[in-house]
């Protein structure tokens, strides 16, 4: 029985170094289990393109490591050509939550969708959606 005591703070101290991991997992998804490869052929189904861009020039970032480079506090867009209406939620997908959830109704044509400005540098990732279906990854960076 001397082990008891000993094993109650073996499980004790797993506990807490499990508790504290916590933050270093993946980052929260925008839908359980949604994240990876976008399905090309349900975004061909509804857009002829799409690309993340500055709000106020309407020109996309510069070319970056993740994706294209935009400056801290920007505020950022999405560039669209959707071939029919369509309802997109746009999630900006960073580090340990997500600052950006958006919804937006589409009719056919060009159209700018703002999404927001983010102050903290680093790397990001929207991710478009389409009736539960990823459809579009755009990462980027934050410089």
């Amino acid at each position: 029985m001397k082990s008891f005591p000993g094993l109650l703070y073996l499980l004790f101290a797993a506990s807490l170094l499990l508790a504290a991991c916590g933050n270093f997992g993946p980052p929260p998804a925008c839908i359980e289990g949604l994240g990876g490869t976008a399905d090309t052929a349900a975004f061909d189904a509804h857009f002829t393109y799409m690309e993340l861009v500055s709000a106020a020039s309407g020109e996309p970032g510069g070319p970056a490591e993740h994706g294209t480079a935009f400056a801290a506090g920007e505020t950022l867009a999405i560039s669209v050509d959707s071939l029919g209406a369509v309802g997109l939620r746009a999630c900006l997908q960073a580090a340990r939550e997500i600052p950006i959830d958006q919804t937006y109704e589409l009719s056919a044509g060009e159209q700018t969708l703002v999404l927001g400005a983010l102050d903290e540098p680093g790397m990001y990732v929207v991710r478009v959606i389409v009736d539960g279906v990823l459809v579009k990854n755009l990462p980027f960076t934050l410089e």
